[in-house]
């Protein structure tokens, strides 16, 4: 198969069967099926597709005199993608081999439909996004971002705040890792890594943190398999920053796979213990991978519905970064954006305040905990926050600080725009000591 076709299997699992874009490239890339030479192309075929769906939709209807099924329509949209965003690659080449990959999938008829209208795309200039004229329907042609969500950030950031979180996760994300500070720092890792030949930064953004220069393989060096580092963005290592866990704590993350919150406070609280629960069995052992990797102790990886399980003790701090939309880590999955409509968030909603009026009861008092998601929407976030602390008086609000973001305050929506980091959200709340 050629890398246009491998590419375009995997486009129609992550659209048609709701995998996941970055574990089904990382599954092609390891299992050898796209050679080195062509492994650039074929993520740059997955991610730029999905991340210009709605743009490469407005491009291309005027072109589609009649309605074509779903894997003709993602087969047009990653040829379009080709010939509008990639100079490198010949519009004819395009063209010839999206025609032979109809022809397999859909017969001659498909063929000849396929190079019709493609020559026809070629020919003419592409449309004017300017010209469409509602703002927020522009935005989102432009951006690529469904109109719901435009719709939301315009409600509660207005037009300019709704613009800037749109281009900024419209661009490529910046990658960082964080490092196991149980065995190594910063800065004798960023050595190893340059001798291996995979340069990183430091940063002030966090402690822990450095930015990869050059994602390509960094997760196949020595290193990486020797548990000196685990991939992360920073947005999230703040939940610890948040949390503030001292050594001899007792934490529960609640919602933990794939481990990445909960190890994090495991290497930097060697006397502490920490038990990390996923309702999936597959994800849980994923987190035990990760655990021996980083070669940490002091902890208990198993399956529990946050909504339901008895866990086996009391704990002094609580960590639930809740199941959401996703909405802010839309550079890292773009087909996020196009699996949720407005409709889902009730039922997240209902689901986050379901597991923290679980889960609170295995807090000890005077216990922290502290809530996170990884979406950019009001209703999963502040109003999850606030329902949960006026239904409990027990709970109260507490600041904690995010010197990067020189902020103080009870919670935080990080916006993508503002450290070239994932959106992200973090609330922390405190237990009455004698109040129960």
């Amino acid at each position: 198969m050629t890398v246009r076709e491998t590419a375009f299997d995997a486009y129609l699992k992550i659209m048609d069967e709701k995998a996941y874009s970055n574990i089904v490239i990382d599954e092609v890339l390891n299992s050898g099926e796209v050679s080195p030479k062509d492994s650039g192309l074929f993520t740059e075929l997955i991610y730029g597709t999905l991340s210009r769906q709605l743009t490469l939709n407005f491009y291309l209807q005027p072109f589609l005199r009649t309605k074509v099924k779903k894997w003709h329509r993602h087969l047009l949209n990653m040829a379009a993608y080709q010939m509008v965003y990639l100079d490198r690659v010949p519009a004819y080449a395009v063209i010839n081999e999206t025609v032979e990959i109809a022809k397999e999938y859909g017969g001659r008829q498909a063929a000849n439909a396929t190079n019709a209208i493609l020559r026809n795309f070629m020919r003419e200039p592409l449309r004017e996004i300017a010209e469409i004229k509602n703002p927020e329907k522009r935005l989102s042609v432009e951006t690529s971002i469904p109109l719901w969500v435009i719709k939301h950030w315009k409600t509660h950031y207005k037009a300019e705040g709704a613009e800037k979180i749109a281009r900024s996760l419209a661009t490529h994300p910046e990658m960082y890792i964080r490092v196991n500070t149980r065995y190594t720092d910063p800065v004798s890792l960023k050595e190893k890594l340059d001798l291996e030949g995979h340069p990183v930064e430091l940063t002030e953004l966090h402690p822990d943190a450095l930015v990869v220069s050059s994602g390509a393989s960094i997760m196949n060096t020595g290193s990486y398999m020797d548990g000196d580092f685990s991939i992360q963005d920073v947005s999230s290592m703040f939940v610890n920053t948040a949390l503030e866990p001292r050594n001899g704590d007792v934490i529960l993350d609640a919602c933990s796979a794939p481990g990445g919150k909960g190890l994090h406070v495991l290497e930097k609280n060697p006397d502490g213990h920490v038990d990390l629960s996923d309702v999936h069995a597959h994800k849980v052992r994923t987190i035990e991978r990760n655990a021996n990797r980083l070669k940490l102790e002091n902890y208990d990886a198993f399956k529990g519905d946050a909504t339901q399980h008895e866990y086996p003790r009391m704990y002094d701090k609580i960590i639930v970064d809740a199941p959401c939309s996703g909405l802010g880590v839309i550079k890292r999955k773009p087909e996020i954006r196009y699996e949720r409509n407005s409709k889902d968030i009730d039922n997240l909603v209902d689901l986050q305040l379901e597991i923290l009026d679980h889960v609170k009861k295995f807090l000890k008092p005077g216990g922290t905990l502290i809530y996170a998601t990884c979406t950019i929407h009001q209703m999963e976030n502040e109003n999850v926050a606030y329902t949960f602390v006026k239904s409990n008086d027990n709970f109260k609000f507490e600041d904690f600080h995010i010197p990067a973001l020189d902020f103080t305050g009870p919670h935080r929506q990080i916006l993508p725009y503002e450290l070239n980091t994932d959106g992200f959200f973090i609330a922390r709340f405190k237990k009455d000591v004698l109040n129960d």
